[in-house]
């Protein structure tokens, strides 16, 4: 039986935000940085570990914190052709630049949180990078499902809270259309719920001399931040690197690529699909809430069709009717789900 321990909270002792990045990156902190291919996204990552190893500025031009370690957990990128070389060309102190050898085997999130503890510990590291984390995440951990996305996120959030470093989850944008930046990113709208603060890395508007910019598009640790301009050019030695343009007049929401309003239709499948994603739903509470949003019902039976949720009606012994639930197959099945997935079922009884 679980024992919790209660606890006023004017007994709490307040602490101020430990800033590794002021306000961008806290210490103890999740935090997500989101973006296209070509926005430079790696690139960043190293910029900023090359700034923390020397305690040079920060790209906002605010002071940076004394010289810290970072540890760098890459998927894609090989370390002896990419990582090192674009650490030096961004001027990084390579001490201080932690790239752990996984052998055969990536790590799987939460099993081998114990072990990324250890590397943090010893090489005490400030910040920890994870590119990409999806990649981080075992194939049946279902990265679009809130419950199960948790299972990760949380014990990674106990960790940076442990050891005092940032952690900064790097993802690829999903090819669904989003209003808003913060909900463009792969996986559950749980992994940028979870984070503190998300970053945004995108074209930045025409005209100015930046061709990029990184924007908070989600903060819940004070005001968010300006847009900062960048530009990634080569370095005297060939290799890439950014070179920061400065401050920009620029919104996260606005310079996302899919900020034009969605097509009703659009707009209700990307409801529904939220909708069904914990398991099956009642029609007639489907029709209510949908009707509550402003989605005619023509247009959520079209969203339906389109996202390939399927019916199925069963009888309430109860209330001696059949109740109608629609749900999307290819979602995982909650073990709490009123019904058993239909091709689980189990076949009826020829003689009955």
């Amino acid at each position: 039986m679980t024992s919790w321990k209660l606890e006023r909270c004017s007994d709490v002792a307040p602490v101020p935000v430990e800033w590794l990045w002021p306000r961008y990156l806290a210490r103890g902190k999740l935090a997500v940085l989101d973006g296209d291919p070509e926005q430079g996204k790696s690139l960043l990552t190293i910029d900023l570990i090359a700034r923390l190893g020397i305690g040079r500025s920060l790209p906002d031009g605010s002071t940076g914190p004394a010289p810290a370690a970072a540890l760098l957990l890459s998927a894609e990128d090989d370390v002896a052709d990419t990582v090192r070389p674009r650490a030096e060309a961004a001027g990084a102190n390579l001490d201080r630049l932690l790239v752990p050898s996984f052998g055969d085997r990536l790590p799987r999130l939460p099993a081998d949180i114990p072990a990324l503890e250890d590397l943090i510990t010893t090489g005490a590291a400030a910040l920890v990078v994870i590119d990409p984390f999806l990649a981080f995440v075992p194939p049946e951990v279902s990265a679009n499902l809130d419950q199960c996305v948790r299972q990760v996120l949380t014990p990674l959030a106990g960790l940076a809270a442990r050891t005092n470093c940032a952690v900064l989850l790097v993802r690829h944008l999903s090819k669904a259309p989003r209003r808003r930046a913060a909900h463009r990113g792969q996986g559950s709208m749980g992994i940028v719920a979870a984070c503190r603060t998300a970053l945004f890395a995108t074209p930045a508007p025409a005209g100015g001399p930046a061709t990029h910019a990184l924007c908070v598009s989600k903060t819940n640790m004070g005001h968010r931040p300006p847009a900062l301009g960048y530009r990634i050019v080569d370095a005297p030695c060939g290799r890439p690197v950014i070179e920061w343009t400065g401050p920009i007049a620029a919104n996260a929401d606005d310079l996302s690529t899919d900020a034009a309003p969605l097509r009703p239709r659009d707009r209700a499948i990307d409801w529904l699909r939220h909708e069904l994603a914990n398991g099956p739903r009642k029609v007639a509470e489907l029709y209510a809430d949908a009707a509550a949003q402003g989605i005619p019902e023509k247009t959520l039976e079209r969203a339906k069709s389109e996202l390939g949720a399927t019916a199925q009606r069963i009888w309430n012994r109860t209330h001696d009717r059949g109740e109608w639930y629609w749900f999307d197959p290819s979602q995982p099945w909650p073990k709490d789900a009123p019904f058993k997935k239909p091709f689980e079922l189990e076949p009826l009884d020829p003689l009955e």
